[in-house]
């Protein structure tokens, strides 16, 4: 599984290349989100296409991943101008219609691969059609956005109903890599949901990218102790082999008490 990290500070991010993040993500998207994430407390990004050549310039093999704003009239100049300055991903976010799809392609012109960032519940609809077109390179589910699109009480619930499961079975089929939701700081032991047992379902599940979390950039950004980011990568590339070399029933028995868990973390909410 590659890891990436979503960070804009050029330190942070050389640090995390040097302890074998294979990915560092920019991310510019802020049309739209601040009003449908309203008191969701969820991340805004500060990022600006300044940013993209000064973390171009401080990488060496860690790929460059950019989130773009949704598609509009000034997808083009932006587009062009985080080309320009190194991308070699490109992801589309809050999609609805496949010709907005179509559209992104054509503007990225493969000068760069792209990632469908699947987060509605028209992208969910539309997925089949996308695959079969091979309209993006890479596609990453995600979770915080599906939960609004889709009115979910927790960001797990397509986790646990079978509605991933479904997707990433279409995907694995027609062998497109793909990623699911986020990875959290697995020292974090006190969160409502236990972390690796999140990891072990997108082991299970195949996913061959797992994004960072915000605890890492909330945490560690700014205020990290020396040789923190290597133990938790250390902690998670260890669940990782883990899980990868875990038989079915294992998986299967981690399945059913994520499900448990999310169960009781939904009561708790309810009550």
């Amino acid at each position: 599984m590659e890891l990436c990290l979503i960070t804009d500070k050029t330190e942070f991010a050389a640090e995390a290349e040097k302890v074998g993040i294979e990915r560092i993500m920019l991310d510019l998207e802020r049309t739209g989100k601040r009003k449908r994430q309203m008191g969701r407390d969820l991340f805004i990004s500060d990022h600006i296409v300044a940013s993209v050549p000064r973390m171009r310039a401080v990488l060496g093999k860690a790929r460059l991943v950019v989130r773009v704003n949704p598609l509009s009239h000034k997808s083009c100049e932006e587009i062009d101008a985080v080309i320009e300055a190194g991308a070699d991903f490109m992801m589309l976010p809050y999609f609805h219609s496949v010709d907005e799809v179509r559209g992104f392609r054509s503007l990225v012109a493969a000068r760069a691969k792209t990632i469908l960032l699947v987060e509605t519940k028209s992208a969910v609809e539309i997925l089949p059609t996308l695959v079969k077109e091979r309209l993006g390179d890479e596609v990453h589910i995600g979770l915080n956005d599906l939960r609004i699109s889709l009115g979910n009480r927790t960001i797990f619930d397509p986790l646990c109903n079978g509605m991933i499961e479904r997707l990433s079975a279409l995907l694995r089929g027609e062998k497109i890599p793909f990623g699911v939701g986020g990875i959290a700081r697995l020292s974090h032991d006190r969160l409502p949901i236990n972390p690796e047992h999140v990891l072990a379902e997108q082991v299970r599940l195949e996913a061959g990218i797992g994004w960072l979390g915000r605890s890492f950039r909330e945490d560690m950004e700014n205020r990290r102790r020396p040789g923190e980011l290597a133990c938790e990568v250390e902690l998670i590339r260890k669940a990782i082999n883990k899980w990868e070399s875990a038989p079915e029933e294992a998986l299967a028995a981690n399945r059913k008490i994520l499900r448990e868990e999310v169960a009781g973390w939904e009561a708790a909410i309810s009550a």
